[in-house]
């Protein structure tokens, strides 16, 4: 029941963030948010994790289209290392003030705990809103599922900078 409640507080987070005024930030930030370098941090749910990580985007298709290699390191019940390949499709609104992402691509890496590793390989589900939170920096809030192993990262919620 725990982790119900803890999903849900999370949507409400997500809710009241995007929420927020789009006035903050302006076209091009949002444009290059999913351009170019950007880094990473936020936290893991099962296992609970404080997670860094960066990501890579050099180009798009159609406008709409990236392909985003990336790499994530957590700390926490247990620590891992997972790299992986993002294909997301993006949209922002009529203004290209705010935008939103989503896709799914494969992450394999490993994990370990006292002494004992194990690898894993997983299908990442992605999706991120892009906010108003810098007046030059692409800035996103990214959610992120891991599913098809049971060693990987079930959860994580990461804040995006792309300075």
């Amino acid at each position: 029941m725990g982790t119900i409640r803890r999903r849900l507080a999370l949507v409400s987070l997500l809710v009241g963030l995007a929420a927020a005024p789009v006035a903050a930030q302006d076209v091009a930030a949002v444009d290059r948010t999913l351009d170019g370098l950007a880094f990473k941090g936020g936290i893991g749910f099962e296992p609970t994790q404080f997670v860094v990580g960066a990501q890579y985007a050099g180009g798009k298709l159609l406008d709409i289209f990236r392909v985003i290699p990336n790499a994530h390191l957590g700390f926490g019940d247990y620590s891992s290392l997972d790299g992986g390949v993002d294909f997301l499709a993006r949209f922002t609104s009529g203004q290209g003030e705010l935008g939103f992402y989503a896709g799914a691509g494969p992450s394999f890496g490993v994990a370990w705990d006292s002494g004992e590793s194990d690898t894993f390989f997983a299908a990442s589900l992605v999706g991120g809103v892009v906010l108003p939170v810098h007046k030059t920096w692409g800035t996103s809030l990214e959610f992120r599922w891991m599913v098809g192993d049971d060693v990987a990262p079930e959860f994580r919620l990461l804040a995006v900078i792309n300075p």
